[in-house]
């Protein structure tokens, strides 16, 4: 699993290295502006804003819990049609009333419908590696393996006099399962990303 990762990662950089450099058989990349892709998504930002949890550790007084949850991802049009992906997310605070922290890297692929990234049918898929470390009681971490699919749309947001910025809603697939066991064996959940966007250059 770690090879196929870092040979991710390798892809990723390498295919932006060599469509900027050239070359006598280079494969048509992504139109100008569309090449580099930054997406985040603001449901998870939402969801950590509006957090109301509370923290109680033994000795202590009780503390509202802060929640910090990131989800970002980077893109790169090796060709008219698809991206080479790496993704990075991030997760500290309390869910399901256990204080705990996540950390995964993903590389991945992305499939376009068409040429035109900020207006077409996508799909995806990622594989990483993390971690998740819960505290407390019942202190344990495992080291995780995760695999995502997802099948998303933009929309080109030009109507509103916003460039190169698109809505891209997506419902995504996604199973983790530990290599070490501690507190989690295997987990599957279907993800809605109803607020992301994605910004292209």
């Amino acid at each position: 699993m770690k090879k196929i990762f870092a040979l991710g990662l390798t892809l990723v950089a390498g295919s932006a290295l060599a469509q900027e450099t050239g070359g006598a058989t280079r494969v048509p990349a992504a139109a100008e502006g569309m090449r580099h892709m930054f997406e985040f998504n603001l449901d998870s930002v939402e969801a950590a804003a509006l957090s109301f949890d509370k923290i109680k550790t033994k000795g202590q007084e009780a503390d509202n819990g802060t929640n910090l949850d990131l989800s970002l991802n980077y893109a790169y049009g090796v060709t008219s049609q698809i991206q080479a992906a790496a993704r990075f997310e991030y997760f500290s605070g309390i869910e399901t009333s256990v204080d705990e922290e996540r950390f995964g890297l993903a590389v991945g692929a992305i499939y376009n419908f068409s040429e035109d990234f900020l207006n077409t049918l996508y799909t995806s898929a990622y594989l990483g590696l993390g971690f998740a470390q819960q505290f407390g009681a019942n202190d344990a971490r495992d080291e995780l393996r995760s695999g995502t699919f997802s099948v998303g749309r933009r929309f080109p947001l030009d109507m509103f006099g916003v460039k190169h910025v698109v809505y891209s809603p997506e419902v995504s697939l996604q199973f983790v399962n530990s290599t070490t066991n501690e507190s989690l064996d295997y987990s599957h959940s279907l993800q809605f990303k109803v607020l992301q966007f994605s910004v292209f250059f």
